[in-house]
């Protein structure tokens, strides 16, 4: 009667196992037949690579997953104000900035003289590979005799932006040498490089313009 009843059992359990391994070369075969399926193959860089629509779908079905999670997981409870006392009471704030070191604290290099080839550094006189003089002029004496007229004439500066108060004429002088110079109608000088930028390339573009600078 025992080996009746064990009979019955082993027939299911084989059952079962032969299901279970029909599932599993199933799929198998499913897996094989996308990996070597024509459209699940790409070449790059001259390497013949398989099955790239398999990871692409699984790749896709990870983002989907980790798109759906969610980032911040409230407490399941809220903290009571005892709580909240205590954890604002451990609280120690770390600084932005490390503390400066002996290495750190470094003076800077002084110059005494203007920035040309050579220069003198902190009393003595170095070669200059640092300086933005790419047309060395500066201690040109034709340069500094105009320069220190035109400081005799309007002081330091403009005291105001070009389009309030603050155009003289020298600088429509000096546009109008630029524009004949260039065989341009006109011409526009801009103080400072990165108001060029925000201002002549953006009356240029529209939307859907790429600008490489």
């Amino acid at each position: 009667m025992f080996e009746a009843s064990l009979n019955p059992q082993i027939e299911i359990s084989s059952a079962m196992a032969s299901a279970v391994l029909k599932i599993v070369n199933t799929t198998i075969d499913w897996v094989t037949f996308a990996l070597d399926a024509p459209s699940a193959r790409a070449v790059v860089f001259g390497v013949h690579i398989g099955g790239h629509l398999f990871v692409e779908v699984l790749l896709l079905v990870v983002i989907l997953f980790l798109l759906s999670q969610k980032s911040y997981k409230p407490p399941k409870r809220p903290l009571t104000k005892k709580e909240i006392d205590e954890l604002c009471d451990e609280w120690v704030p770390e600084t932005l900035i490390p503390s400066l070191t002996e290495e750190m604290q470094k003076e800077p290099p002084v110059l005494e003289s203007a920035a040309g080839p050579h220069t003198v550094v902190n009393g003595k006189e170095v070669v200059n590979f640092a300086s933005a003089n790419y047309l060395g002029l500066i201690g040109h004496e034709k340069l500094l005799a105009s320069c220190t007229s035109a400081l005799e004439k309007y002081g330091v500066g403009s005291c105001g932006p070009r389009g309030f108060y603050g155009t003289i004429d020298v600088h429509l002088d000096c546009e109008a040498r630029i524009a004949k110079f260039l065989g341009t109608p006109d011409s526009i000088l801009y103080s400072y490089g990165l108001s060029t930028m925000f201002s002549a390339i953006p009356a240029f573009a529209k939307r859907g313009d790429i600008i490489v600078v």
